[in-house]
């Protein structure tokens, strides 16, 4: 137990240092870019950015109805005292603890065919990766490294998983064959590298960085290879992830006062605010026909999972508890 509050203490430490970081670097960029020495920061097991102030006033959005939706989220929460992986179903409103461990179990993501979910625990020491079925049995550790292995995201083809490590002194995305085990460094560089999404076809990976001072989302090939900047803004543009039809990217910025998701399209070049919350609205992820997004926001108070239907705007709670619930995932 002692172990437990010492990590969720630190946890709190670094999602606070984050944010400092992420406003530090916003406020600097208009007028240091050109001539800014940039020293990458502390590399961080459990790095995101710390909630905004909500409005004092919840703003009132439509309501979505459940009936239409399907599949399942699974996502974190620590409504049970530790941070636990828990399963939504669409079918039956059903919420089921799949991790039941008494360790820090976090950052949960989807196999292609839904049957398995690889996750994040510190219950061999420090964060490292571990895959588990759909059910929560049949745990499997994947890495073992003294340093933090984080933010593990499956392959289209559920044959290697993306993930985010320190164990070169600052935050990379490496590559690891779930057959082979063998582990590839795709990132090399002083930065921030982290929150990696695969493209559809499994031929690209996008992520956030910044290498440009601020959070900027870039693109790579699956090999590390071909470099894109996606995203130009003093802004922190954070946490993407990529449409089913490979069309669009949904990801956090803080061009407003707060975190607001937005979708830029790779096609026109357009981009699109979904989010209007005045809170901090962040980890935007696909539904699997690509009308939807589940995120977290704390709009209301504290941070809830949301389903946000994006042709209405309309969003229906489903986690709907005072914890903090954090990170969903829609089954593919």
């Amino acid at each position: 137990m002692k172990k437990m509050y010492n990590l969720l203490l630190v946890v709190l430490l670094v999602i606070l240092a984050a944010c400092q970081m992420v406003e530090q670097s916003t406020a600097s960029t208009s007028q240091d870019q050109a001539t800014a020495t940039i020293i990458a920061p502390s590399p961080s097991a459990w790095v995101t950015l710390a909630p905004y102030n909500v409005t004092s006033t919840p703003i009132l959005l439509p309501t979505l109805d459940v009936t239409g939706l399907y599949g399942k989220i699974v996502f974190q929460s620590d409504r049970e005292g530790d941070f636990e992986i828990y399963l939504y179903d669409f079918q039956d409103g059903s919420l089921t603890n799949l991790s039941r461990h008494d360790d820090v179990d976090v950052f949960p993501s989807w196999s292609p065919d839904g049957g398995k979910i690889v996750f994040v625990s510190d219950r061999d020491g420090n964060p490292e990766i571990y895959m588990m079925n759909s059910t929560g049995n049949g745990v499997q550790r994947l890495t073992d490294d003294a340093a933090d292995d984080v933010m593990p995201v499956f392959s289209p083809d559920g044959e290697s998983i993306a993930f985010v490590s320190n164990r070169d002194g600052d935050d990379e995305i490496y590559l690891m064959d779930l057959e082979s085990q063998e582990i590839k460094q795709l990132t090399n560089n002083s930065f921030a590298d982290g929150f990696p999404a695969w493209s559809p076809d499994g031929e690209q990976i996008i992520y956030q960085t910044n290498r440009d001072v601020n959070y900027e989302l870039y693109i790579m090939s699956k090999d590390g290879l071909d470099l894109e900047r996606v995203t130009d803004d003093p802004a922190a543009d954070v946490q993407p992830d990529w449409s089913p039809d490979g069309k669009r990217i949904a990801f956090v910025s803080t061009r407003t006062e707060f975190e607001e998701i937005y979708i830029y399209n790779l096609e026109t070049g357009t981009l699109d605010r979904m989010t209007d919350y005045e809170s901090s609205t962040e980890l935007p992820k696909w539904s699997p026909d690509g009308r939807y997004l589940t995120f977290a926001s704390n709009y209301t108070g504290n941070r809830e999972i949301y389903v946000l239907e994006l042709d209405r705007g309309s969003i229906l709670d489903i986690s709907d508890s005072p914890a903090e619930d954090f990170f969903p995932n829609w089954t593919p």
